[in-house]
Protein backbone atom coordinates (compact mmCIF):
# COMPACT_ATOMS: atom_id res chain seq x y z
CA UNK A 1 0.00 0.00 0.00
CA UNK A 2 1.60 3.66 -0.88
CA UNK A 3 1.19 6.23 1.11
CA UNK A 4 -1.34 7.98 -1.11
CA UNK A 5 -3.42 4.31 -0.71
CA UNK A 6 -3.13 4.93 3.56
CA UNK A 7 -4.54 7.98 3.07
CA UNK A 8 -7.26 6.72 1.29
CA UNK A 9 -7.86 4.30 4.10
CA UNK A 10 -8.06 7.38 6.78
CA UNK A 11 -10.57 8.91 4.44
CA UNK A 12 -12.86 5.59 4.56
CA UNK A 13 -12.12 5.60 8.51
CA UNK A 14 -13.44 9.48 9.06
CA UNK A 15 -16.32 8.55 6.81
CA UNK A 16 -17.32 5.77 8.93
CA UNK A 17 -17.06 7.78 11.97
CA UNK A 18 -19.00 10.33 10.23
CA UNK A 19 -21.97 7.74 9.39
CA UNK A 20 -21.35 6.82 13.34
CA UNK A 21 -22.05 10.26 14.39
CA UNK A 22 -25.29 10.76 12.46
CA UNK A 23 -26.67 7.53 13.51
CA UNK A 24 -26.33 8.50 17.15
CA UNK A 25 -27.73 11.79 16.32
CA UNK A 26 -31.02 10.17 14.77
CA UNK A 27 -31.09 8.22 17.94
CA UNK A 28 -30.94 11.44 19.94
CA UNK A 29 -33.04 13.41 18.17
CA UNK A 30 -35.68 11.00 18.69
CA UNK A 31 -35.35 10.89 22.42
CA UNK A 32 -34.77 14.15 22.81
CA UNK A 33 -35.70 17.03 20.00
CA UNK A 34 -34.93 19.30 21.77
CA UNK A 35 -31.22 18.88 21.46
CA UNK A 36 -31.38 19.00 17.61
CA UNK A 37 -32.52 22.70 18.39
CA UNK A 38 -29.61 23.34 20.77
CA UNK A 39 -27.25 22.04 18.62
CA UNK A 40 -28.07 24.16 15.69
CA UNK A 41 -27.56 26.71 17.88
CA UNK A 42 -24.13 25.67 18.75
CA UNK A 43 -23.00 25.16 14.93
CA UNK A 44 -24.25 28.47 14.07
CA UNK A 45 -22.05 29.94 17.52
CA UNK A 46 -19.06 27.94 16.00
CA UNK A 47 -18.84 29.63 12.62
CA UNK A 48 -19.31 32.79 13.94
CA UNK A 49 -16.45 32.30 16.18
CA UNK A 50 -14.84 31.16 13.14
CA UNK A 51 -15.24 34.32 11.42
CA UNK A 52 -14.66 36.21 13.78
CA UNK A 53 -11.14 35.16 14.27
CA UNK A 54 -10.74 35.68 10.28
CA UNK A 55 -11.78 39.31 10.50
CA UNK A 56 -10.19 39.96 14.33
CA UNK A 57 -13.61 40.78 15.99
CA UNK A 58 -14.37 39.25 19.46
CA UNK A 59 -16.04 36.88 20.41
CA UNK A 60 -18.29 35.76 23.50
CA UNK A 61 -17.65 32.78 24.96
CA UNK A 62 -19.94 32.65 27.11
CA UNK A 63 -23.06 32.05 25.24
CA UNK A 64 -20.94 29.03 23.80
CA UNK A 65 -20.23 27.43 27.52
CA UNK A 66 -23.96 28.01 28.13
CA UNK A 67 -25.19 25.94 25.10
CA UNK A 68 -22.59 23.30 25.79
CA UNK A 69 -23.65 23.00 29.32
CA UNK A 70 -27.13 22.65 28.74
CA UNK A 71 -26.71 19.90 25.68
CA UNK A 72 -24.64 17.90 28.29
CA UNK A 73 -27.27 18.09 30.90
CA UNK A 74 -29.97 17.27 28.40
CA UNK A 75 -27.93 14.14 26.82
CA UNK A 76 -27.17 12.87 30.99
CA UNK A 77 -30.82 13.07 31.45
CA UNK A 78 -31.98 11.27 28.59
CA UNK A 79 -29.31 8.48 29.69
CA UNK A 80 -26.68 9.28 27.42
CA UNK A 81 -23.18 10.04 27.86
CA UNK A 82 -22.49 13.94 28.27
CA UNK A 83 -19.76 13.37 25.28
CA UNK A 84 -22.14 11.14 22.83
CA UNK A 85 -22.69 13.53 20.77
CA UNK A 86 -19.12 14.55 20.48
CA UNK A 87 -16.87 14.14 17.01
CA UNK A 88 -16.33 10.55 16.96
CA UNK A 89 -12.56 9.88 15.97
CA UNK A 90 -10.44 6.20 16.26
CA UNK A 91 -7.12 7.88 16.75
CA UNK A 92 -7.52 11.41 19.11
CA UNK A 93 -3.63 12.67 18.81
CA UNK A 94 -4.57 13.46 14.50
CA UNK A 95 -8.10 12.97 14.55
CA UNK A 96 -8.13 10.57 11.97
CA UNK A 97 -6.31 12.51 9.47
CA UNK A 98 -2.48 10.78 10.08
CA UNK A 99 -0.96 14.04 10.35
CA UNK A 100 -0.26 15.74 13.80
CA UNK A 101 -0.14 19.67 14.24
CA UNK A 102 3.55 19.87 13.22
CA UNK A 103 2.29 17.84 10.09
CA UNK A 104 4.57 14.84 11.03
CA UNK A 105 2.99 11.68 10.57
CA UNK A 106 1.00 10.02 13.45
CA UNK A 107 2.01 7.32 14.85
CA UNK A 108 -1.68 5.43 13.80
CA UNK A 109 -0.25 6.40 10.63
CA UNK A 110 2.71 4.82 10.84
CA UNK A 111 1.46 1.31 12.36
CA UNK A 112 -0.69 1.24 9.55
CA UNK A 113 1.94 1.71 6.65
CA UNK A 114 4.32 -0.80 8.62
CA UNK A 115 1.30 -3.58 8.76
CA UNK A 116 0.69 -3.05 5.01
CA UNK A 117 3.90 -3.27 4.37
CA UNK A 118 4.43 -6.61 6.37
CA UNK A 119 1.55 -7.90 5.03
CA UNK A 120 2.62 -7.63 1.39
CA UNK A 121 5.59 -9.33 2.72
CA UNK A 122 3.54 -12.12 3.57
CA UNK A 123 5.32 -11.62 7.61
CA UNK A 124 1.50 -11.04 9.42
CA UNK A 125 3.22 -14.07 11.45
CA UNK A 126 4.78 -12.38 15.06
CA UNK A 127 6.41 -15.58 15.55
CA UNK A 128 8.59 -14.49 12.79
CA UNK A 129 10.82 -11.60 14.69
CA UNK A 130 14.10 -11.54 16.49
CA UNK A 131 11.67 -10.64 19.63
CA UNK A 132 10.39 -14.83 19.42
CA UNK A 133 13.27 -16.13 18.16
CA UNK A 134 14.20 -19.21 20.28
CA UNK A 135 17.26 -20.87 20.80
CA UNK A 136 15.51 -23.67 22.33
CA UNK A 137 14.32 -25.58 19.36
CA UNK A 138 18.21 -25.68 18.47
CA UNK A 139 19.90 -29.13 19.60
CA UNK A 140 22.47 -28.26 22.33
CA UNK A 141 24.23 -31.50 21.50
CA UNK A 142 28.49 -30.49 20.48
CA UNK A 143 28.50 -31.47 16.59
CA UNK A 144 31.88 -29.75 15.76
CA UNK A 145 34.50 -28.27 17.88
CA UNK A 146 32.30 -28.48 20.83
CA UNK A 147 29.96 -26.25 19.34
CA UNK A 148 26.16 -27.47 19.38
CA UNK A 149 23.93 -26.08 16.37
CA UNK A 150 22.51 -23.50 19.80
CA UNK A 151 25.81 -22.24 20.00
CA UNK A 152 25.87 -21.66 16.00
CA UNK A 153 22.76 -20.07 16.12
CA UNK A 154 23.08 -17.78 19.16
CA UNK A 155 26.21 -16.66 17.14
CA UNK A 156 24.11 -16.10 14.15
CA UNK A 157 21.52 -14.36 15.93
CA UNK A 158 23.27 -11.72 17.05
CA UNK A 159 24.82 -11.19 13.18
CA UNK A 160 21.76 -10.76 11.72
CA UNK A 161 20.05 -8.45 14.21
CA UNK A 162 23.51 -6.32 13.65
CA UNK A 163 22.94 -6.62 10.18
CA UNK A 164 19.35 -5.20 10.29
CA UNK A 165 19.88 -2.58 12.50
CA UNK A 166 22.91 -1.41 10.36
CA UNK A 167 21.02 -2.01 7.18
CA UNK A 168 21.76 -0.68 4.95
CA UNK A 169 25.02 -0.06 6.00
CA UNK A 170 26.14 -3.06 5.80
CA UNK A 171 27.93 -5.69 3.33
CA UNK A 172 26.21 -6.30 0.05
CA UNK A 173 25.18 -9.89 0.25
CA UNK A 174 24.69 -12.44 2.63
CA UNK A 175 24.94 -16.21 1.71
CA UNK A 176 22.71 -18.32 3.79
CA UNK A 177 24.22 -22.29 2.60
CA UNK A 178 23.14 -25.50 4.71
CA UNK A 179 20.89 -28.72 4.56
CA UNK A 180 17.14 -28.18 4.50
CA UNK A 181 15.43 -27.47 7.77
CA UNK A 182 17.90 -25.40 9.89
CA UNK A 183 16.27 -22.22 9.60
CA UNK A 184 17.84 -20.58 6.88
CA UNK A 185 14.56 -19.03 5.38
CA UNK A 186 13.15 -18.60 9.02
CA UNK A 187 16.49 -15.97 10.02
CA UNK A 188 16.06 -14.51 6.55
CA UNK A 189 12.43 -13.18 7.15
CA UNK A 190 13.68 -12.42 10.86
CA UNK A 191 15.82 -9.98 8.82
CA UNK A 192 13.38 -8.70 6.63
CA UNK A 193 10.66 -8.02 9.02
CA UNK A 194 13.64 -5.90 10.80
CA UNK A 195 14.49 -4.13 7.83
CA UNK A 196 10.68 -3.51 7.45
CA UNK A 197 9.97 -2.28 10.64
CA UNK A 198 13.14 0.17 10.27
CA UNK A 199 11.11 1.68 7.50
CA UNK A 200 13.37 0.22 4.39
CA UNK A 201 11.13 -1.65 1.44
CA UNK A 202 12.34 -5.49 1.16
CA UNK A 203 10.98 -8.41 -0.67
CA UNK A 204 11.13 -11.74 -0.99
CA UNK A 205 11.21 -14.54 -3.40
CA UNK A 206 11.67 -18.21 -4.06
CA UNK A 207 14.28 -19.24 -6.58
CA UNK A 208 11.93 -21.27 -8.31
CA UNK A 209 9.29 -18.05 -8.87
CA UNK A 210 12.36 -15.76 -9.42
CA UNK A 211 13.65 -17.78 -12.68
CA UNK A 212 9.70 -18.67 -13.74
CA UNK A 213 9.87 -14.37 -13.98
CA UNK A 214 13.54 -14.13 -15.95
CA UNK A 215 11.75 -16.98 -17.89
CA UNK A 216 8.43 -15.48 -18.83
CA UNK A 217 10.46 -11.98 -19.23
CA UNK A 218 12.69 -13.94 -21.97
CA UNK A 219 9.54 -15.00 -23.97
CA UNK A 220 8.64 -11.90 -24.54
CA UNK A 221 5.96 -11.62 -21.31
CA UNK A 222 5.16 -8.35 -20.23
CA UNK A 223 6.94 -9.09 -17.07
CA UNK A 224 7.82 -5.86 -14.72
CA UNK A 225 11.66 -6.95 -13.70
CA UNK A 226 12.16 -3.13 -12.26
CA UNK A 227 11.03 -4.07 -8.58
CA UNK A 228 13.85 -6.76 -8.72
CA UNK A 229 17.03 -4.76 -9.69
CA UNK A 230 15.24 -1.51 -7.47
CA UNK A 231 13.85 -2.88 -3.91
CA UNK A 232 16.55 -2.55 -1.24
CA UNK A 233 16.62 -5.86 0.15
CA UNK A 234 16.01 -8.50 -1.86
CA UNK A 235 15.92 -12.36 -0.58
CA UNK A 236 16.41 -15.06 -2.84
CA UNK A 237 15.38 -18.45 -0.59
CA UNK A 238 15.82 -21.79 -1.76
CA UNK A 239 18.88 -21.12 -4.48
CA UNK A 240 19.48 -24.36 -6.80
CA UNK A 241 15.82 -25.64 -6.58
CA UNK A 242 14.92 -23.56 -10.29
CA UNK A 243 15.00 -25.36 -13.42
CA UNK A 244 18.20 -24.71 -15.68
CA UNK A 245 17.50 -22.68 -18.70
CA UNK A 246 19.44 -21.96 -21.22
CA UNK A 247 20.16 -18.22 -22.05
CA UNK A 248 18.35 -17.75 -19.05
CA UNK A 249 19.18 -18.84 -15.64
CA UNK A 250 23.08 -18.03 -15.46
CA UNK A 251 22.66 -14.51 -17.37
CA UNK A 252 19.59 -13.53 -15.44
CA UNK A 253 20.93 -14.47 -12.45
CA UNK A 254 24.41 -12.59 -12.95
CA UNK A 255 22.56 -9.42 -14.23
CA UNK A 256 20.68 -9.45 -11.43
CA UNK A 257 23.56 -9.91 -9.14
CA UNK A 258 25.58 -7.66 -10.54
CA UNK A 259 23.32 -4.59 -11.26
CA UNK A 260 21.56 -4.51 -7.60
CA UNK A 261 26.06 -4.54 -6.10
CA UNK A 262 26.70 -1.69 -8.84
CA UNK A 263 23.56 0.45 -7.20
CA UNK A 264 24.70 -0.45 -3.43
CA UNK A 265 21.56 -2.76 -3.09
CA UNK A 266 21.32 -5.73 -0.85
CA UNK A 267 20.67 -9.22 -1.35
CA UNK A 268 20.22 -12.04 0.77
CA UNK A 269 20.49 -15.68 -0.62
CA UNK A 270 19.65 -18.71 0.70
CA UNK A 271 20.17 -22.19 -0.85
CA UNK A 272 20.81 -25.95 0.53
CA UNK A 273 23.92 -26.26 -2.37
CA UNK A 274 27.32 -26.58 -1.12
CA UNK A 275 29.45 -23.86 -2.14
CA UNK A 276 31.55 -25.85 -4.51
CA UNK A 277 28.16 -27.44 -5.89
CA UNK A 278 27.38 -23.98 -6.58
CA UNK A 279 30.25 -23.40 -8.55
CA UNK A 280 29.41 -26.25 -10.92
CA UNK A 281 25.87 -25.26 -11.06
CA UNK A 282 26.29 -20.86 -11.93
CA UNK A 283 29.62 -20.01 -13.71
CA UNK A 284 32.51 -18.61 -12.49
CA UNK A 285 31.58 -14.82 -12.92
CA UNK A 286 28.32 -15.58 -10.23
CA UNK A 287 31.03 -17.93 -7.79
CA UNK A 288 33.34 -15.22 -7.88
CA UNK A 289 30.60 -12.52 -6.65
CA UNK A 290 29.15 -14.90 -3.87
CA UNK A 291 32.73 -15.73 -2.40
CA UNK A 292 33.98 -12.45 -2.57
CA UNK A 293 34.78 -11.84 1.24
CA UNK A 294 34.87 -7.54 0.59
CA UNK A 295 31.41 -8.24 -0.20
CA UNK A 296 29.80 -10.96 0.95
CA UNK A 297 29.81 -12.63 4.08
CA UNK A 298 29.02 -16.66 4.22
CA UNK A 299 26.49 -18.47 7.16
CA UNK A 300 26.88 -21.96 6.97
CA UNK A 301 24.37 -23.65 8.71
CA UNK A 302 24.68 -26.82 10.74
CA UNK A 303 22.81 -29.51 12.71
CA UNK A 304 19.34 -31.64 12.51
CA UNK A 305 16.53 -30.95 10.38
CA UNK A 306 13.78 -28.96 13.32
CA UNK A 307 11.10 -30.49 11.35
CA UNK A 308 11.89 -33.57 12.41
Amino acid sequence: MSISNVLAAFEQKKMRNEQEMERRKREVYLRVPQLKEVNAQLESLLSKRLMNAITGEPFDENKLNELRGKAASLLKQAGFPAVYLNPVYCCLKCNDTGFLPDAEHCECFKKMLLEDKLDSARLTDKSISFEHFSLDIFDDTPIEQDKSQRDYMLKYKDIFERYAESFPDCIPILLFAGSAGLGKTYCAKCIMRRVIERGYTAALYTAYRLFSMFHAHRLGEEIDLNPLFEVPLLIIDDLGTEPMTKNVTIEYFFDLLNERFSAGRHTIIATNLGFHELKLRYDDRIHSRLMDTRFSQKIIFKGKDLRY
